[in-house]
């Protein structure tokens, strides 16, 4: 074992440095993790190391669990897949083919990125829109980039109105439902929709960039807008996730949840996609 961990350490060495920035791992062998740790810095104003108890911003890794509560609510018949995107948020308007939220969940809808959209627009990026104000972003698209289902395009769009959806029909913020539905039951303790940037969050680790002249820079996320990203969680956390897909838990559903969201989509010529 410790042949195999020094090899996995070695692979790492460059960032494991008190002045960089790092990452931290899981090794799961048999149900179990059997290696963690953490390498580099989660802070380098105050020399704080990253552990794997250290806290990501998970950036787009957090689709999955967006559509995993789109799944648990088409399983508790509060909406379906195939439903259109304007039977939830009417504010969208018609085009001239019906999108539906499984377009939006394997990025097939058409609908223009919107993190590019607001980049045109001159927004920094950084959280100077509310959601409605997103939504009417959105809104103002007077046509797709392709018809829905012909074409697939990654869009962080889909998934920031599928977090919206998730609010609008569940009656709860996307952070609240994905607590009860999926992080609580797993006992993902650590893990959360990081829906007020402004909310202090213990062992998070901070993100970083180079500079141009050398060394690093900060580079948090300054959001609120749910839904495409914004989750933090840890390794452990992760492994708890990742343990749930061979033995699943969440809503009594058995693994025919699990089949249900890792099943690839199609675009309408038949052609599999992974959404």
């Amino acid at each position: 074992m410790t042949l195999i961990t020094d090899k996995v350490d070695r692979l790492f060495t460059q960032w494991d440095k008190p002045d960089s920035p790092g990452c931290a791992l899981g090794i799961i062998q048999n149900g179990e993790i059997i290696y963690k740790r953490g390498y580099g810095m989660a802070n380098l104003e105050y020399d704080i190391p990253i552990t794997p108890n250290s806290v990501f911003d998970i950036a787009s890794n957090s689709k999955q669990f967006t559509a995993m509560c789109i799944v648990l609510l088409a399983r508790q018949n509060l909406l379906t897949l195939d439903d259109e995107l304007q039977k939830h948020i009417p504010e969208i308007p018609q085009y001239s083919h019906p999108i539906t939220l499984r377009h939006l969940s394997c990025h097939t809808s058409g609908l223009r990125d919107y993190l590019d959209v607001m980049e045109m627009s001159g927004s920094s990026g950084e959280n100077s829109y509310l959601t409605e104000e997103l939504i009417t972003l959105i809104a103002h698209q007077k046509s797709l980039n392709f018809q829905p289902g012909t074409e697939q395009k990654y869009s962080n769009t889909g998934y920031f109105l599928l977090g919206e959806i998730v609010k609008r029909v569940s009656g709860k913020s996307l952070r609240v439902f994905a607590e009860e539905q999926i992080f609580a039951p797993l006992g993902m303790k650590n893990t959360h929709f990081h829906d007020d940037f402004r909310e202090i969050v213990k062992n998070r680790a901070d993100a970083y960039e180079p500079r141009e002249t050398g060394g690093f820079q900060t580079a948090m996320s300054w959001a609120d807008d749910v839904g495409a990203g914004f989750v933090y969680t840890t390794v452990e956390d992760l492994f708890l996730w990742d343990r749930n897909f061979y033995h699943n838990i969440l809503g009594g559903y058995g693994q025919d949840l699990i089949e249900e969201i890792t099943t690839p989509g199609k675009l309408d010529n038949g052609e599999t996609r992974r959404c």
